[in-house]
């Protein structure tokens, strides 16, 4: 007998008792293999020794029922999720990501105070744009102002 067919011997009598076939097999191995019939009988002699447990009266019960949370859907992902986010210890994180909102927020006004400044003025360029041709057309009476007689000094010196 190799080393796999022990395994699965073993594997077997994990399962169910083995046969009278099966035992003469293993027994077999174990004589051609000292040191493995040694850890056998050690390995035996501690079970040996271990005390029968009682087994509790709802045993069965308490399998089953375990079987069943085991095969039970998780619950939803999306409402663990929130309930982890909202938990003590993530605090620094929902800190964080409420100033990171306001600032969003803010951000998000300043620029539309801006955009609405700017259209105000853009409306009161127009609006002097139209005056504009109206104003500049006494154009000789604005220059007429420059080529005025120029100060007289003596006149300026009286006046002081």
């Amino acid at each position: 007998m190799n080393q796999p067919d022990i395994e699965s011997l073993l594997q077997i009598a994990l399962d169910r008792d083995l046969t009278d076939d099966e035992w003469a097999g293993l027994e077999c191995w174990l004589s051609a293999n000292p040191a493995e019939r040694a850890e056998w009988e050690a390995v035996d002699q501690l079970l040996a020794v271990l005390p029968d447990v009682p087994v509790a009266s709802n045993f069965t019960s308490r399998v089953l029922e375990e079987i069943c949370l085991a095969e039970a859907p998780a619950p939803a992902l999306g409402q663990a999720m929130w309930r982890k986010l909202l938990a003590p210890q993530f605090r620094p994180i929902q800190i964080a990501a409420a100033a990171m909102l306001a600032m969003v927020i803010g951000g998000v006004g300043y620029q539309s105070h801006l955009n609405q400044s700017r259209a105000e003025m853009a409306e009161a360029v127009a609006s002097i744009a139209e005056f504009t041709p109206g104003f500049l057309s006494d154009f000789e009476a604005i220059d007429a102002i420059t080529q005025a007689d120029p100060i007289d000094e003596e006149l300026w010196a009286a006046l002081r």
